[in-house]
């Protein structure tokens, strides 16, 4: 559940980062794209492979819903990621052609 939860953060702190200080643009935290894609990956992994442990188990160990939770959070960290990613993309042809 915590790397979902620095997954759902990454690209949220990257931004309020090019907002607070004046060093790094909008563009410039794009960096923080790939980290948060990575971290989502890894969280939907890690999600699944503990659900599976509990599953093995037949319920005896607790965790079911922190991996549902830690799952979840992968995915919302992997949508953010993506459509960042889209955004920055878009962002560039766009400057690129209106040259």
């Amino acid at each position: 559940m915590l790397i979902g939860l620095a997954a759902v953060a990454t690209i949220p702190a990257a931004v309020v980062a090019a907002e607070v200080y004046d060093v790094v643009t909008l563009l410039e935290s794009s960096v923080a794209i790939p980290p948060a894609l990575v971290l989502s990956l890894l969280a939907i992994y890690l999600g699944r492979r503990a659900r599976r442990s509990v599953e093995r188990t037949i319920g005896r160990t607790r965790g079911r819903s922190l991996a549902a939770t830690g799952r979840i959070l992968g995915y919302v960290g992997l949508y953010l990621a993506v459509t960042a990613g889209i955004s920055v993309i878009t962002y560039y042809v766009l400057r690129e052609f209106a040259a």
